[in-house]
């Protein structure tokens, strides 16, 4: 499992967790003051794919969309015989939500965007120490640490796309070469 791969699964795993959820509410209420209710299921998106409709173009009418993409990666050798690796991959997440002119309100594609910010945020940050991804019970991807480096705006407001860019760096410690 590659690098992207892992980050993608990581957080499609988690997604639905009651955790991330409630943190994905956290401090959002509707304009009346009610607790909002929603909570965005994104597409994540690898831009590497060359899939039908993932990756080129992706209709952000039905849900809002996570990105993932890698920066860059650093290799260093610790030891004197380069028997043993560190790794640090870069990533950058981008969160993007379309305000729809239908939405009930103007300010509701800026709670979903926040939302999917704090969900995301949740995920990396009580997952990142030793994160482990699993399929069919094996585990197929780990790493030693995953953190949030930083968080940029990325909106369009002649696109009327809100968005935010997430810098993300996963370290990988003492790998045999």
């Amino acid at each position: 499992m590659d690098e992207v791969d892992f980050i993608i699964k990581l957080l499609t795993d988690n997604w639905s967790n009651t955790d991330t959820v409630t943190a994905g509410k956290a401090g959002i209420t509707k304009a009346d003051g009610s607790a909002w209710t929603y909570t965005p299921t994104p597409v994540f998106i690898d831009i590497r794919s060359i899939e039908p409709g993932k990756g080129r173009r992706v209709d952000l009418d039905e849900n809002a969309v996570i990105i993932v993409y890698e920066e860059g990666a650093t290799l260093s050798h610790p030891t004197i015989d380069r028997t043993v690796r560190n790794e640090e991959y870069n990533f950058t997440l981008h969160l993007r939500v379309l305000h729809r002119r239908d939405y009930p309100e103007l300010t509701y594609s800026r709670r979903l965007l926040q939302s999917l910010y704090q969900m995301t945020r949740h995920i990396v940050e009580s997952k990142g120490l030793r994160p482990k991804v699993y399929t069919g019970g094996n585990v197929v991807g780990s790493a030693e640490l995953i953190e949030i480096t930083g968080r940029n705006e990325a909106n369009d407001r002649g696109k009327r796309l809100l968005g935010y860019k997430m810098s993300v760096t996963m370290k990988r410690f003492g790998r045999a070469i």
